[in-house]
């Protein structure tokens, strides 16, 4: 009987898969940015954006997930989608608005805005599950997708560094230290709750950008739409 797509992205073989395709960051030729190039480099440029394409689609589905079990578990008759929404880990970021200025962003530039956008996540994403093991009831089933959502993270943002490197970019991450952090230990369960709604809403929401970013990337940089 064929696995499902839940069965598939939780097996042993889609981690075998990962770590199989992981290994050709470290094996591409360094490529410009806007040249032409032979079938070989368009092979393997087609592989690695398949990878990191493949890695954000699920990392955004899993996300979702996120939103929607800790929506079930402890938000619901909260109202918090009526709130003014708080601030987000990546606000600091001049991201693009609109699909039309994606699409006009030159693609070093977009790369190293997708490196800084996903590495304004590496503390949330810690903070979120060192402090989501203390949330009352059963909060096993969101540590579990916000522990494979890190890892997943951390994942993209080898491959984009590695695409940074090989086509001849250098790039130095930055990142402001989210204001709302100490709000997930706060006394208040209320406020505690709100700021896990909103950072795991942020969450979702970034990891949309993250895979329309990539979705571009893939079009400009393989078809030399730059």
């Amino acid at each position: 009987m064929p696995l499902s797509l839940t069965q598939i992205f939780s097996s042993r073989a889609l981690l075998l898969l990962l770590v199989s395709y992981l290994l050709l960051w470290e094996n591409v030729t360094s490529i410009p940015t806007c040249v032409k190039r032979d079938g070989d480099t368009q092979k393997s440029l087609r592989r690695l954006f398949a990878l990191a394409t493949f890695i954000s689609q699920i990392t955004s589905r899993q996300a979702a997930n996120l939103f929607a079990e800790f929506d079930k578990q402890y938000a619901q008759g909260k109202r918090y989608n009526d709130r003014i929404p708080d601030t987000c880990p990546s606000d600091f970021l001049d991201t693009p608005e609109n699909k039309n200025q994606v699409l006009e962003s030159k693609p070093e530039v977009l790369l190293k805005l997708l490196c800084n956008l996903l590495y304004s996540w590496n503390d949330p994403l810690n903070h979120l599950v060192k402090e989501m093991s203390a949330m009352p009831g059963d909060p096993n089933a969101i540590l579990a997708k916000a522990r494979e959502i890190r890892g997943k993270v951390g994942q993209l943002m080898v491959g984009v560094k590695t695409i940074l490197r090989e086509i001849g970019e250098k790039h130095d991450e930055s990142y402001l230290v989210w204001s709302g952090m100490a709000s997930l230990k706060s006394s208040n369960e209320d406020v505690r709750r709100f700021a896990f709604y909103n950072l795991i809403r942020c969450l979702l929401r970034d990891s949309r950008r993250v895979n329309t970013f990539l979705e571009v990337l893939k079009h400009q940089i393989i078809q030399d739409k730059c």
